[in-house]
């Protein structure tokens, strides 16, 4: 159903500025529904007027005509693109009142009289009143009194005949009920990659309906937002909440990220809400609803409401593949542990034939992003299970649950106000369930299953790369930046989802990867992590500074920030990087190799593995 509006349609026994009036017991109409048009252009008669609504209640009484019904704005906006431009012109200037009412009639019956009086004038008396005026020179006082008046349609117009005809006022469903279920599809949406601040957004909404000014327009105000509380005050902003439109260049558009941010909401994110259970589930009908139309506008159907993608049960596994009985078929070997333990830690590794395994963080490495606290990466107690939230069809046709890496290329950096990082990161205020919505936005490149692997006390995972995955994401991955999203779970936090950076460094440093004759083969980088626990009091170890100055010297080289005058690639017949002895830039390294041991001199254990993260981290970055 389209927004639903109502108002007057025409007074009752009051002239108009043209001399006309309608006798109160003459009005009629044809039978209901009748159409609602817009006539864009000021001039005389509606031979111009569009349909863009209807007519579905005409309540006629002693004073005046009144009507109600709906626009045309909860249509399809591909198929009725050109009706709906219409209609949302219509109703924006309806919002603006600066149109209103004129109504169209049908069969008429009509007569002069004087002003004010119902008696119809014979021909005589109009002869007599003629003369009259000819002679004295003054104004007959006469009006043309529609006796019958059958109405046949409703035309919004610049000028209505009556100036008692106000514009229509708009039965926002957010003014009339907890829940704002139509009236969308009036408002395009926002860039999906556009920033979501929720505060901001309100500022500048209340300031284009004119709140705390001497005309506010509630009704306008409403248009924002997806609830308002029972019996709260239609006039007061505490009234209403789950705001998902901003005005843009002028325009007021739904921000997709205020959608994910609602869904995310709905799922427990941010402390979730207290709204009736009932409202929540009309909310979410409302919600998926603007989510399939994301997904159509944007050409991507992997925007689905986190309440559908997730995998709480066997059951829910065994329909969802049923129903995806064509997809894909994946080999569990691909998703399985090593039958042999790697004997240390293996950074994130992409392999020609689409197999993606690896380290994501060890447990006995500290976080570099948290100064004066050595925070650890956190041992998952549940077996992963929040992790493993989708269902893959397995080789020997049984379901398998999966977790994924996702991948946004720096396009959802800032998606909220309270942790403007540079890259793709949920906020740390999100639950799991907004943490989802924010990886749903993003394209899964791979899936994988995550386990604790005891023998190098360190989380892994192993599975493939997604079908569909650009050259432009698979180099993305193999980079091997990742960063992993825990978030609470009872009183523990659970791996939630695995981001692939676009710029940032992982907060737990890894041995990276690199390429060699089109294959990801694992680096370590001395000094950024300990292939075995080791107990937090032991002593500083050993630090190959030679090494890490070449690879310092063979990334400044390849930057153009050294010279020499040798090819300095890397060799097609050895996967180490050119050893920097053999690039002429012994003194440069040598000085290199005196600056690191300053640098690290007389430091302690978390704070040289911090600081040898941070030059792995530089070799990385300038390679």
């Amino acid at each position: 159903m389209g927004t639903r509006w109502r108002g007057m349609l025409a007074p009752l026994g009051i002239p108009t500025g043209d001399g006309r009036r309608f006798l109160a017991d003459g009005i009629t109409y044809r039978e209901l529904p009748l159409a609602l048009k817009w006539q864009r252009t000021d001039e005389g008669g509606h031979d111009t007027s569009v349909v863009v609504g209807l007519v579905d209640t005409i309540d006629v009484q002693t004073d005046a005509a009144w009507g109600e019904g709906e626009f045309f704005d909860d249509l399809d906006p591909i198929e009725f693109e050109r009706l709906l431009k219409d209609v949302r012109e219509a109703m924006l200037l309806t919002g603006k009142k600066v149109i209103g009412p004129s109504v169209d009639p049908g069969a008429v019956e009509m007569a002069y009289v004087r002003t004010g009086d119902d008696t119809p004038l014979t021909s005589d008396e109009l002869d007599e009143l003629f003369w009259e005026e000819m002679e004295t020179g003054e104004p007959t006082q006469l009006e043309l009194l529609f006796t019958k008046y059958e109405i046949s349609a409703a035309t919004l117009v610049t000028t209505p005949a009556f100036a008692e005809c106000r514009p229509f006022e708009l039965l926002e469903p957010a003014l009339t009920a907890a829940i704002r279920s139509s009236g969308w599809d009036q408002f395009p949406l926002g860039a999906r990659e556009a920033e979501w601040d929720e505060s901001e957004a309100e500022r500048r909404i209340a300031d284009d309906a004119g709140i705390g000014g001497d005309n506010p327009d509630w009704a306008r105000y409403a248009e924002a937002f997806l609830y308002r509380e029972d019996d709260a005050d239609p006039e007061l902003k505490g009234s209403y909440g789950f705001q998902i439109i901003d005005v843009v260049d002028g325009e007021r558009v739904i921000m997709p990220r205020g959608v994910f941010t609602v869904a995310g909401v709905l799922e427990g994110s941010m402390g979730g809400t207290n709204i009736p259970d009932q409202d929540q589930q009309n909310m979410k009908e409302v919600v998926s609803g603007l989510y399939e139309r994301m997904a159509e506008e944007f050409d991507d159907d992997t925007i689905v409401v986190p309440w559908e993608t997730s995998a709480s049960s066997s059951a829910a596994l065994v329909a969802s593949l049923t129903a995806a009985a064509a997809t894909r078929v994946y080999d569990l070997a691909a998703f399985a542990p090593p039958e042999t333990p790697e004997d240390g830690l293996v950074g994130l590794t992409v392999t020609d034939d689409g197999r993606v395994y690896g380290h994501i963080a060890a447990h006995d490495v500290c976080h570099l992003g948290i100064p004066g606290v050595c925070m650890t990466a956190p041992v998952d107690l549940v077996g992963f299970d929040q992790f493993h939230r989708y269902p893959v069809m397995g080789s020997d046709g049984e379901p398998i649950a999966v977790g994924r890496l996702t991948y946004g290329g720096g396009k959802f950096a800032h998606a909220c106000s309270c942790c403007r990082g540079s890259d793709d990161h949920a906020c740390n205020a999100l639950s799991m369930g907004g943490a989802i919505a924010h990886h749903d936005q993003m394209t899964t490149v791979a899936y994988v299953r995550a386990w604790e692997d005891a023998a190098n006390n360190a989380i892994r995972i192993s599975g493939v790369l997604a079908e569909g995955v650009t050259a432009d994401q698979i180099k993305a991955l193999a980079r091997g930046r990742v960063s992993g999203d825990w978030r609470a779970y009872g009183t523990d936090l659970a791996l939630t989802e695995i981001l692939v950076l676009s710029r940032e460094r992982p907060g737990f440093p890894l041995p990276r990867g690199r390429m060699a004759n089109q294959r990801m083969m694992a680096l370590t980088a001395a000094g950024t992590i300990s292939p075995r626990r080791k107990s937090m009091a032991a002593t500083v170890p050993d630090i190959d500074y030679e090494r890490l100055a070449g690879l310092i010297a063979d990334r400044l080289t390849s930057a153009g920030l050294l010279s020499n005058g040798v090819d300095n690639t890397t060799r097609q017949d050895d996967e180490r990087p050119v050893d920097s002895a053999d690039t002429g830039q012994t003194g440069e390294v040598e000085n290199l190799v005196a600056e690191l041991g300053v640098i690290f001199a007389g430091r302690d254990e978390v704070e040289a593995r911090r600081l040898a993260g941070e030059v792995e981290m530089i070799t990385y970055v300038l390679r």
